[in-house]
């Protein structure tokens, strides 16, 4: 059922963010063209989609609710489009056009009109049942509703940069160990930043800067943790650490004390891995905008420490995190495809396809750098190929070529709520 209800969303907020991108729907006069995908951190209340206009500042958040959705969950829908408005310039509740035998679209169409246009920034767009990528924006926002950003819109916790939770070489037992640190914030065992906490206890050693080793990284059950890959353990600031071996004692205590320094905010080694992990568990909705471990985090914490960080299980419940909440879905889903429509290609050159189709489309923010018509096939979506390939989800057959495994895929999207 997730599965379906995340392939309906996606299929219909494409063909949304197409309409906005070719200016065939508009907000006010203007506003639409400039739209790409967002995400937004987990929070209180979370829309299914955001599109993001960077250079007005202005973020339209989406309700979604599938065919199989109850009259009361549309009616929550409603109520959750307008919600959003606590964050967002304005929303839209996205809904189908029968529910079964009833004229859903009929109801709310009559809803909007009445109620809420002209008064509330909110609107309603409904999609047909057996083609949901056919669109119609029944009730767009009343032009004369002020949606600035001063009005509306505290435009917290909004993250232009990718929709998917941007995966940048994390294993998945230091994933359970980091929310195991957020664990200890949240029960008020520490009172420090999660992250700061497992950066100094438990990825760099203490004397570090006197014998210049780096550590192991142990997980929960004292395991050593190794790569996503699977083939050599996890060591942090390795590379540094090699690089300052030419340098003379007070020049290389004053390097690594710089880069694992966590009061330090400019660039360095703790911020950036900071960012780089502390992004992707906000993209996967395990702990806020504020640093707090979320509900979903709590419940996937604990399965970990009940079964262990590499059972099966946890495995499992991680990868359907990316895949739904984290829209790697949408991803495979695109990616198959790319590959499809370009058999002759290699996949590298599949991924450059991808990524240009992606900047156009508004489902990726524009590279001011690139030239138009170029592929960059340096880096998108590296990691999470490799993240992929050691999930069993992208695999590579006898002659070179790559196939998303929807048999896998389908298996863990159809694991119960925990």
């Amino acid at each position: 059922m997730e599965m379906n209800h995340h392939i309906l969303a996606k299929t219909t907020t494409d063909s949304i963010l197409s309409k906005f991108k070719s200016e065939e729907w508009k907000v006010g006069n203007d506003i639409g063209k400039e739209f790409f995908r967002v995400t937004t951190d987990a929070s209180f209340p979370a829309p299914d989609a955001a599109f993001y206009d960077e250079g007005r500042k202005f973020l339209v958040s989406f309700e979604f609710k599938p065919p199989t959705e109850t009259k009361r969950g549309i009616l929550t829908g409603v109520g959750q489009s307008i919600a959003y408005l606590q964050d967002a310039n304005i929303s839209y509740l996205i809904a189908p056009e029968r529910l079964e035998d009833y004229d859903l679209g009929g109801f709310l169409t009559d809803l909007f009109q009445k109620q809420i246009y002209g008064k509330i920034p909110s609107g309603l767009i409904i999609y047909k049942n057996e083609q949901p990528e056919e669109v119609r924006l029944v009730s767009n926002i009343a032009n004369t509703i002020d949606t600035s950003v001063e009005t509306n819109v505290k435009a917290k916790g909004i993250t232009t940069s990718r929709f998917w939770a941007k995966h940048q070489d994390l294993p998945i037992p230091l994933f359970h160990l980091l929310l195991h640190c957020y664990f200890l914030k949240k029960s008020h065992t520490i009172n420090i930043d999660g992250f700061k906490y497992c950066w100094k206890h438990y990825l760099i050693s203490p004397t570090i800067l006197t014998d210049f080793q780096p550590k192991l990284v142990y997980d929960c059950n004292n395991q050593v943790i190794k790569t996503p890959a699977g083939n050599k353990n996890l060591i942090i600031l390795e590379k540094i650490l090699n690089s300052t071996q030419s340098l003379d004692l007070e020049s290389r205590i004053s390097k690594i004390k710089h880069e694992i320094d966590t009061e330090y905010s400019g660039d360095n080694k703790y911020q950036a891995y900071k960012k780089n992990y502390v992004t992707f568990l906000k993209h996967l909705k395990v702990i806020d905008s504020e640093g707090e471990l979320t509900d979903s985090g709590f419940k996937l914490y604990h399965l970990g420490l009940a079964n262990g960080a590499s059972s099966k299980v946890f495995k499992d419940y991680f990868t359907k995190e990316v895949l739904t909440t984290g829209h790697h879905l949408d991803l495979l889903l695109d990616l198959e495809t790319t590959i499809r429509e370009n058999i002759d290609l290699t996949f590298n050159e599949c991924l450059g396809i991808m990524e240009e189709a992606y900047e156009t489309k508004g489902f990726l923010k524009r590279n001011p750098n690139r030239t138009a018509g170029t592929r960059n096939t340096v880096g998108f979506l590296k990691y999470e190929c490799i993240l992929w390939r050691s999930l069993g989800l992208l695999v590579q057959d006898a002659v070179n070529h790559y196939y998303v495994n929807w048999k896998a895929i389908t298996e863990v999207c159809s694991l119960p709520e925990l």
